[in-house]
């Protein structure tokens, strides 16, 4: 590492990002059926919350921190949030809301995605739970603080968030890479998985604070496969999920 990385601890070299060749825990997850009901979602993704904190706790115990589960919403109606973020005004079907550590997934808004199978459920789940992992390493406070003074539609703000979103989908790239084949999490949801964030870029209108389809793909695939080579043997590094050590500022588009 170096360059602006280096002087960078709390995002880019944060001491999380440091270490090379640390990944997480195999679970032997197990969820109950998936059925396109709002109560039978609330189950589902209550069980993959369980399921990745049982995968993530002793990678943060190696770096001295605690993991606290996150709370769920997951009501019917969107419009019946009423937590610390107050609404969803992100226009998309679920988000994470750092000032209560709460994962929200509405029913009618995720319906849209949901109604493809549980696959594509469990992908936005794995990728809001991502962004518990960064509250929870110090990486959400820092890039909340470093929005504020660059201005969040700023160019240079929309290249932050792009890097945050990056390395949430590095990191729900991870769980599966580790956990594939294990429990409820076959290689068909692995391939759901895929397939919903190839399609999860920006769109039309919105700001580039995602990115696009590509890269969120690529992300997701380098932290389940962190090589060029299909074929070497490798295992998920949280070492290599990090967007602010990109060599190419492509990676980030």
């Amino acid at each position: 590492m170096s360059g602006p990385v280096i002087s960078d601890p709390l995002l880019g070299s944060n001491p999380v990002h440091l270490e090379q060749g640390y990944g997480l825990a195999e679970v032997n997850c197990r969820l109950p059926k998936w059925r396109l009901q709002a109560a039978a979602a609330r189950a589902y993704y209550s069980a993959a919350i369980g399921c990745h904190d049982s995968a993530w706790r002793a990678t943060l115990e190696h770096f001295d921190l605690t993991l606290a589960r996150p709370q769920l919403w997951a009501g019917a109606q969107g419009n019946q949030y009423s937590g610390a973020c107050g609404r969803n005004d992100t226009g998309r079907e679920a988000f994470y809301c750092s000032a209560d550590q709460t994962i929200v997934m509405p029913f009618d808004s995720m319906r849209s995605i949901a109604r493809y199978g549980e696959g594509y459920a469990l992908a936005v789940l794995s990728h809001e739970y991502g962004h518990h992992l960064q509250q929870q390493i110090g990486v959400m406070d820092a890039f909340q603080a470093r929005s504020q003074s660059l201005g969040y539609e700023s160019r240079a703000g929309q290249l932050l968030s792009r890097q945050l979103e990056l390395q949430a989908w590095c990191f729900s790239g991870m769980f599966y890479g580790t956990n594939t084949g294990r429990g409820s999490i076959t290689k068909s949801l692995s391939r759901q998985a895929y397939d919903n964030n190839s399609h999860a870029g920006d769109r039309r209108g919105e700001l580039r604070q995602h990115g696009t389809n590509e890269n969120i793909a690529n992300w997701f695939g380098w932290g389940r496969h962190p090589s060029l080579n299909s074929s070497a043997r490798v295992s998920p590094s949280i070492y290599e999920c990090n967007p602010w050590a990109a060599r190419d500022s492509r990676w980030l588009e």
